[in-house]
């Protein structure tokens, strides 16, 4: 459904490829390493590979996902959507919005107040901890998000599906080698 309120399809815009091409990749309402145990190894290789790619892990609890990850940030429960809201706030504040994508991109000014209105304190981390992330996600051209079920089947999901979505539309990054949101289920 979030898909089809941002893109008119349910539409994955994305490769399993762009987790190897990524220079961040995010990992989100998913235990990767215990529900896709293949695309798990892939990225781990991946990073074996590329010891410069940073990995984000978004859980509440600590998994075995987290072997991987760079940075664990242990938000509160059903608080993703105000997290996204966080990185669009700081994508607009820091000078990370794509001039050159904006005109294929509706909305961007409802999306925006509505992310200046939901409150980053929601997540629970620790204001320097979101703050980094907030900064590597706006910094880092080839990101990569990717959610499941922890995203896609809660109460809010399609405001959470579109929240990430806005991240990625607002920067440009979607469609493009290493880069985009990716549903993985």
């Amino acid at each position: 459904a979030g898909h089809k309120r941002a893109f008119g399809s349910d539409t994955v815009p994305g490769s399993y490829e762009d987790l190897e091409r990524a220079d961040l990749v995010v990992l989100t309402g998913s235990n990767l390493a215990w529900c896709h145990p293949v695309l798990y190894q892939r990225l781990a290789a991946a990073k074996a590979a590329r010891p410069a790619m940073k990995v984000v892990v978004i859980d509440p609890r600590r998994t075995a996902t987290c072997d991987l990850a760079d940075m664990h940030l242990a938000i509160a429960a059903g608080s993703d959507a105000a997290l996204f809201n966080a990185v669009l706030v700081a994508i607009a504040d820091q000078g990370a919005l794509d001039p050159a994508f904006l005109p294929h991109v509706n909305g961007l000014d409802a999306a925006l107040t509505a992310a200046r209105a939901s409150d980053p304190a929601a997540t629970g981390l620790d204001p320097a901890a979101l703050a980094a992330f907030c900064a590597l996600w706006a910094k880092t051209e080839k990101v990569v998000t990717v959610y499941s079920q922890g995203i896609n089947q809660s109460t809010s999901g399609t405001d959470k599906v579109n929240a990430i979505l806005n991240c990625h539309l607002a920067t440009g990054r979607i469609g493009k080698p290493g880069m985009g949101p990716f549903s993985v289920t």
